[in-house]
């Protein structure tokens, strides 16, 4: 038979009281706080559906004062046992970093590929029938440009997946301008991703924008555009958020990047009709992710240098190409018949994080684009 404890002792109680009294002490700040930030109406409702009481637990847990602590606590224990980071990140040689969505290949490789084949083919369908020009521009997974910083292997199909997916795109019809043998020729030469980050350096973005150019010389104006460095900044690069250890463990691996600064302007002043009367036109629409849309990389500067003309975007942050295209589709720009070329910036690691879906685009979590 166990032991019962039929009585307790009064040290007990008083330290479960004082226990008690502490947090109700700390917890009613947190509650009166979250209350502010609540419409009566609106709260109502969201209380009998069950959606407060998890608003409040998420915002009650993120303001923890244990929070932070503990989180360090086991993400070093888990550095220092297994030498690996938190979810979201893959921890590499001499300090580099590359986001786990790289490494992810989904069970149904050949049918989320084909998925996203059919989308893009939509896409190219209804561009045509408007009067515009689809040309695919690729971007090479980080991974696979810099595989030999890697400290796991990859999967075969994700080595494979760039050749794949432009080898769809001409059995579709759809122009393409391949990038990843531009990449690795000139990867020894410059940095064309970032050590830290999941985007490419200015250096890859202006080789992109030269190699489109090259490929496609008839898009190639006459208006003189010169890109010029402005500023240097230190970028900790985004996929340090998820290295959540103590920094000592390892300080190299929170050594900010050094990041030159471009910014792109005419030439020369020309003095047109256009400029007298109005805008002159801007035949290219560039639309793509946060590769475009962040103005560090200076894509579309690059892109009007070598191509020697302005030009339109259209780019969405941290959603993915997809959001940006369905953007675009939805606007009044679709029908302007002034833009004759749209240039669609895809990262071809959205295909292993991203289904179409029918009647828009599944955007899968915690991407960086």
């Amino acid at each position: 038979m166990f032991p019962v404890m039929t009585s307790a002792h009064k040290l007990n109680g008083i330290l479960f009281i004082v226990m008690l009294t502490a947090m109700l002490a700390y917890s009613t700040p947190k509650v009166l706080q979250f209350a502010s930030t609540q419409a009566p109406a609106q709260a109502a409702e969201q209380f009998m559906s069950g959606q407060l009481l998890r608003q409040f637990e998420r915002y009650y847990d993120s303001n923890l004062f244990l929070r932070a602590p503990s989180i360090e606590m086991w993400a070093s224990a888990q550095y220092l046992l297994f030498r690996e980071g938190s979810s979201g990140v893959v921890l590499g040689k001499q300090g580099w970093l590359f986001t786990n969505a790289e490494y992810l290949v989904p069970n149904a490789y050949e049918d989320n590929l084909d998925s996203n084949l059919a989308k893009i083919a939509e896409v190219e369908r209804t561009l045509r029938a408007h009067n515009k020009r689809l040309i695919m521009l690729p971007l090479p997974m980080k991974v696979d440009v810099y595989a030999e910083y890697s400290s796991r292997p990859l999967d075969g199909r994700a080595l494979g997946l760039y050749e794949d997916f432009v080898a769809g795109l001409r059995r579709a019809s759809i122009e393409t301008s391949p990038l990843r043998d531009a990449f690795l020729a000139h990867k020894d030469q410059q940095a064309l991703f970032l050590r830290t980050d999941t985007h490419w350096t200015p250096e890859g973005a202006r080789l992109a924008a030269q190699e489109l150019a090259r490929q496609h010389p008839e898009l190639i104006g006459s208006t003189s555009y010169t890109s010029h460095p402005v500023a240097e900044k230190s970028l900790p690069g985004d996929l340090s958020n998820y290295l959540l250890f103590n920094r000592s463990l390892a300080p190299e691996r929170f050594r900010p990047s050094p990041l030159q600064l471009y910014e792109t302007l005419k030439s020369e002043q020309q003095v047109s009709d256009g400029a007298l009367f109005g805008e002159a036109s801007q035949p290219i629409m560039l639309v793509g992710s946060s590769y475009t849309k962040i103005d560090d990389w200076n894509f579309p500067g690059f892109l009007k240098e070598s191509l020697q003309s302005d030009l339109q975007t259209t780019a969405v942050e941290a959603k993915g190409p997809y959001a940006a295209m369905e953007q675009f589709l939805a606007g009044e720009r679709l029908k302007d018949p002034d833009i004759t070329t749209v240039i669609w910036e895809f990262p071809v690691r959205t295909l292993l994080a991203e289904k179409p879906t029918t009647g828009g685009w599944q955007v899968a979590a915690n991407q960086f684009f």
